[in-house]
C-alpha cells in the first residue's frame, strides 16, 4: 500500500492519498497485490490485463511493457542518476508497482511537492509536464506495468539544466 507525505502529514489510506492527489490532478489507483502462475513479462501483464484494458481506454494509451531495477541490473545507479533530479515528460508517465519499492516526488504547486512512496499494488499517473523526480528506497529493487501514448515512449526532460538556471527548491511542508 502506498504512503503519501504532504504538508507534515503521513497517509497510508488509500482512500485518503487517492482524495489529496486527484485534488492536484494525480490519478492514483489501488489494483492490489494478486497471485500470479506465471511472473514472466507476459504472465505480469495477463494478470493485470482487465486493468489495463481499462486505463487504456478511459487514457488513450496505445502499449504497455513492464520494467525491472534491482540490484544487479547493470549500472543501476546511472541510470537511476537520470531521474533522481527534476524533470517533466510531455506525456504521463504511468507506473503500476508489481514488485519492490519506488518514490515519486511530485510538484503539486509552485513551491511544494508530495513524497508518493508507491508499494506492490499501487497505480500513479504522474500527467505530462508536471515536475517530478523519481528514485527507488533502500531496498533498490523495483518491477512496474508502464503504460504509453506513444509507442517510441517518452524521455526525461530537464529545463533547468538546459536554460542554466538555479535549480529551484521544493519543500515537504
Amino acid at each position: 500500500m502506498a504512503i503519501l507525505e504532504f504538508r507534515g502529514k503521513k497517509l497510508t489510506d488509500a482512500k485518503e492519498i487517492k482524495s489529496v492527489l486527484e485534488t492536484y490532478g494525480i490519478p492514483y489507483e489501488c489494483w492490489g497485490v494478486r497471485t500470479m502462475a506465471d511472473s514472466s513479462v507476459e504472465g505480469v501483464l495477463r494478470t493485470y490485463d482487465q486493468d489495463i484494458k481499462r486505463l487504456k481506454a478511459e487514457r488513450d494509451y496505445v502499449t504497455e511493457d513492464v520494467i525491472a531495477l534491482d540490484p544487479s541490473t547493470p549500472n543501476l545507479d546511472v541510470l537511476l542518476a537520470k531521474f533522481s533530479d527534476e524533470h517533466h515528460h510531455t506525456d504521463d508517465e504511468v507506473r503500476f508497482t508489481v514488485a519492490g519499492e519506488g518514490v515519486f516526488e511530485i510538484n503539486v504547486t509552485a513551491d511544494e511537492r508530495v513524497k508518493f512512496t508507491a508499494e506492490p499494488g499501487d497505480l500513479i499517473v504522474v500527467p505530462a509536464w508536471r515536475r517530478h523526480l523519481f528514485y527507488l528506497t533502500t531496498k533498490k529493487t523495483i518491477r512496474c506495468i508502464r503504460l504509453f501514448k506513444d509507442k517510441s515512449g517518452w524521455e526525461a526532460l530537464y529545463p533547468y539544466a538546459q536554460e542554466g538556471s538555479a535549480e529551484r527548491t521544493l519543500h515537504f511542508t
